[in-house]
């Protein structure tokens, strides 16, 4: 039998566990619009407002938020790391981390840190993020509509920065905010169009798990605490 054959012996078999006859010469809806590609209107791109529900929503979501100058980011990052009482740091080799002083910050504040590399031996990072008390990565998108950070997993960007420690800190420029899902893979689809990054990660909060008796338990798939420091634009 030819997979074509195959095929239709699958579908003719699940119609018939459903006690129906095969349905054939199925047309596709057509869509009023795309959801992708749809006219936004000037409202929804007032950047004051899908920064302030972003920040609503991550507030909702149990991630405090800080909103800071470029100068205030260091001042504001030593006192999150000391809030979660964090004494090793695994973050990215990313060229925006290193300029905003992220690895003299953390030597001069006497907390062991590294840096993710994809070209070194990835038992040895995995290692030691397994047991660093928190991961910095830089986010590439933020979801003010459901109070997401995208990241770009890639290279030097490793996933396991910000799924293994327990303490998560994503780094985000206010201005890379968007309103919505649509919006936001707009933008990727404008930024990646041929080659898109081996992962891209959509982060909501710190990972939450529900047993069947309905008790929320934080932190059994993920880092339990997420904060997102937001940059703001320098104009």
């Amino acid at each position: 039998m030819n997979e074509l054959g195959e095929q239709e012996a699958f579908l003719s078999t699940i119609a018939q566990k459903l006690g129906r006859p095969r349905l054939r010469g199925v047309v596709p809806a057509e869509w009023k619009s795309n959801a992708l590609h749809q006219q936004e209107t000037e409202e929804m791109y007032d950047r004051e407002r899908s920064i302030q529900q972003f920040i609503n929503n991550l507030r909702i979501l149990h991630t405090q938020v800080d909103r800071v100058t470029p100068s205030e980011f260091l001042s504001k990052l030593h006192e999150a790391l000391s809030k979660f009482q964090v004494n090793s740091v695994i973050y990215w080799n990313d060229v925006r981390l290193i300029s905003l002083g992220v690895k003299e910050a953390l030597e001069k504040n006497q907390i062991e840190s590294r840096t993710f590399s994809g070209k070194q031996e990835k038992q040895i990072f995995r290692s030691y993020a397994a047991r660093a008390d928190a991961g910095i990565a830089f986010a590439e998108l933020g979801v003010a509509e459901t109070g997401t950070v995208v990241l770009f997993n890639r290279g030097d960007s490793g996933r396991m920065v910000s799924l293994l420690p327990p303490v998560f800190i994503a780094v985000l420029f206010e201005n890379q905010v968007f309103p919505s899902l649509s919006t936001a893979m707009k933008k990727i689809n404008q930024d990646v169009p041929e080659q898109l990054p081996a992962c891209i990660n959509f982060i909501t909060g710190p990972s939450r798990t529900g047993d069947i008796e309905m008790d929320l338990a934080f932190g059994v798939h993920g880092p339990g605490k997420v904060h997102v420091m937001l940059i703001k634009s320098e104009n």
